[in-house]
């Protein structure tokens, strides 16, 4: 199991993670990121729990995943995958002079979707391959052009389904965020390492404690606490990864309340204890 995928879109606005193998005969991951994702599967069978919906996921899946969008990957046998995740704004500005599929991004990108699981997608995987060599033999300033490209390649090979994921009036096109919603997602990448406190919440952004609450849910999917907590397992599995701190310790800096209830929390949700996930590295 491997929950950390952590890219900083700051600092690299596209990312290729390519043919990445788990041999394990179960992996399960429960996260959320700021970037956008494209997940292609060669390997692996299970379900995919994303926005209180669950797909199948099996060879040939293409998952999609936005922004901060928390989502569980559960799959059994051999997992291999490809991962791309980039910056939506700066995929954003390089579709200006295609405005068709520029539109087409921004559905994937800002609306709800019905469907985030495309089966029969085989022809993306000879994108990402080529991706790959292609990144391989180009200078690193020049990459950025090549992944433009291929997101472009990918778009439009997933277009003749826009129906199945979307179907919504694009002439009435609403963000799948709110303003508000994204402001409590910055409030809380700010001070989920703290002890929540709706209220404090509230006072911060002027606005109720219902409005929050109800916003956050209708434009996330899930609750305040649950995005919290998934915010706060996947900051505990990179320490657990990368450092030797005890899970008390552990505990304690991501803003859980002790090292008893992390144990507790980290079992129920990705079905192992923190001992048992770092013995597995």
């Amino acid at each position: 199991m491997k929950l950390s995928t952590n890219v900083d879109v700051r600092k690299e606005p596209f990312h290729l993670n390519h043919y990445k193998v788990s041999r394990k005969p179960a992996w399960e991951i429960y996260h959320a990121h700021p970037c956008m994702e494209f997940l292609y599967v060669y390997e692996g069978y299970g379900r995919v729990e994303v926005n209180k919906q669950v797909f199948p996921v099996e060879p040939g899946t293409l998952l999609v995943f936005q922004p901060f969008q928390l989502h569980r990957l559960q799959i059994k046998g051999p997992f291999v995958r490809s991962i791309l995740m980039f910056d939506p704004y700066k995929l954003d500005a390089a579709l200006l002079a295609f405005s068709g599929m520029r539109q087409w991004f921004n559905i994937l990108w800002k609306q709800p979707l019905q469907c985030q699981a495309i089966g029969e997608q085989q022809h993306v995987a000879a994108l990402f391959e080529r991706l790959h060599e292609k990144l391989a033999r180009t200078l690193l300033h020049k990459q950025e052009e090549e992944f433009v490209l291929s997101l472009l390649a990918i778009l439009q090979g997933i277009e003749p389904v826009r129906k199945k994921l979307y179907s919504g009036l694009e002439d009435k096109l609403r963000p799948r965020y709110s303003h508000t919603a994204i402001q409590m997602i910055e409030w809380i990448e700010l001070h989920y390492k703290e002890k929540f406190d709706l209220n404090r919440m509230s006072e911060d952004l002027h606005l109720s404690t219902y409005y929050l609450s109800h916003t956050f849910r209708q434009s996330t999917g899930s609750s305040i606490t649950e995005f919290i907590v998934a915010r706060r397992l996947k900051e505990a599995c990179l320490l657990l990864e990368t450092t030797n701190k005890t899970a008390g310790f552990i505990a304690q800096e991501v803003g859980f309340l002790n090292g008893s209830y992390f144990c507790r929390v980290f079992k129920t949700v990705l079905g192992i204890t923190p001992k048992t996930y770092r013995l597995q590295l």
